[in-house]
Parts: structure tokens; C-alpha cells; sequence
């Protein structure tokens, strides 16, 4: 563990927040992830952005896993590197998936891979740190599920399909595992086969459905991340 303090801290969309630390090593990817300590509260902070040569690292997480009062020089402290970084091959057919704290570094993955994502599914219980769109792309499986995008995404050329548990325009209401798998079973084997599907999420919320998805697709890569422990 070492010490440091935020260099920025943002509030983005639905009450998450954007935090920027210091960082002096090589810069870490998606798949990767620290403890950080803030005012006494200790939370998983996921990699979402880093600048090797100005020397930070930046993830996104929901206000509910923050101390009330946070800025540029809180102090921190953070642990060494988590996990390891997803790295996609230069021909793999991306089905990517973040869930919770795993929305982030799913739409760092999917920025970066932009030309091999075929579909990003985001949501949780925690809103989306983004502002969603209509969405101009057209994805068959999903037509009468899900219809918004995420803007950024668009314009990075990333269809996105949104689910929530609650109602808003476009976005599937339920789990983003159940709309995974109404897109799973709405496409062709052979698609299926031809994806690699990349999975950020919560420690067993994902494993106990390992089995099944090796079975839909031709790849399985799950990045479990500790689960949210909201401020009680």
C-alpha cells in the first residue's frame, strides 16, 4: 500500500464520479484494478484510463461507494495492482460486457477496440456514468428489447444496448445478464461461435454462469471485480 492524494474528482452522469490518482509505473489496462482508501472507506477502483507520461490513472464508480466529501487532494491510499489486462486478439469478433463497477473498464475496452466490437452490454443497479442516445445502429436480436446507446460510443462507432432495473426510454428493464441472454439465444450458432465474449463484473456473480456461456460462444474472458459495498 502507499499514500497519495486525488488529482481530480469529477461527478459524471446518474451520481458517478470520475477519479484521477497520481500514479508513477507503467500504465495498467482494462482488466486491472486497486483497493483505494478514502476517508476511512475502502473500495475497488477499476481501471478505466491511464497517462504513462503524465503520470495517472483514472476509473469511474458510483457515489455510493465514496465518502460523502471528496475533491482534488484527498488523501489516499493504494493498494498495489489488481488482476490482469485483457488484451483482444487483432481478429477476435468482441461481445463485451460490463456490469456495475465493470461499466467502466468495458467502455475503456470497447473505445480501444472500437472496429472489433460487435455489441457492448452495460448496466447494473447504479444508473450509467454516460448519456444515452437513440441508437443508429440496428442489432436484430435485441430490436424489441433495448434501442439507446451510449453518445460517445456512437460516435466511436460502438453499437451499446443499455439494461437497468428501472424504467427509461430505450434501455431494457432488468439485469444485463438477462439481456445478454436474450441476445444469445435470438443469434445464430454460427454467430455465436465467432464471438469472444469479454465480462466485467462482481465476484460470482458472473462464475456460476461460465459453464453455460462457454457453450453459447467461442470464448469466455470474466474479469471479477469485488462487489459494491454501498454506504450504510
Amino acid at each position: 500500500m502507499k499514500t497519495g492524494r486525488l488529482i481530480d474528482a469529477t461527478p459524471v452522469m446518474d451520481d458517478w464520479w470520475l477519479l484521477r490518482l497520481g500514479w508513477d509505473e507503467a500504465a495498467p489496462a482494462p482488466g486491472q484494478w486497486l483497493w483505494l482508501e478514502l476517508a476511512g472507506r475502502r473500495c475497488c477502483l477499476p481501471i478505466r484510463d491511464a497517462d504513462e507520461d503524465e503520470g495517472w490513472i483514472a476509473g469511474v464508480l458510483p457515489q455510493g461507494c465514496l465518502p460523502a466529501q471528496i475533491g482534488p487532494g484527498t488523501p489516499a491510499t493504494i493498494s498495489d495492482l489488481q488482476g490482469e489486462p485483457i488484451v483482444p486478439g487483432e481478429h477476435d469478433r468482441l461481445l463485451v460486457l460490463g456490469e456495475d463497477l465493470g461499466i467502466g473498464p468495458a467502455m475503456a475496452l470497447a473505445e480501444r477496440t472500437a472496429t472489433r466490437v460487435r455489441l457492448l452490454l452495460l448496466g447494473g443497479h447504479y444508473g450509467l456514468p454516460a448519456r444515452l442516445v437513440p441508437s443508429r445502429f440496428f442489432i436484430r436480436a435485441l430490436a424489441d428489447s433495448a434501442i439507446a446507446g451510449v453518445s460517445s460510443l456512437e460516435q466511436a462507432g460502438v453499437p451499446a444496448r443499455i439494461a437497468l432495473d428501472e424504467d427509461r426510454p430505450g434501455v431494457f428493464e432488468g439485469s444485463v445478464m438477462d439481456l445478454l441472454g436474450r441476445y444469445l439465444s435470438d443469434t445464430p450458432p454460427s454467430e455465436r461461435q465467432s464471438l469472444r465474449l469479454i465480462a466485467f463484473g462482481a465476484w460470482g456473480e458472473l462464475h456460476h454462469c461460465r459453464q453455460g456461456l462457454a457453450a453459447s460462444v467461442g470464448a469466455v474472458d470474466l474479469v471479477e471485480l469485488p462487489a459494491i459495498q454501498d454506504r450504510g
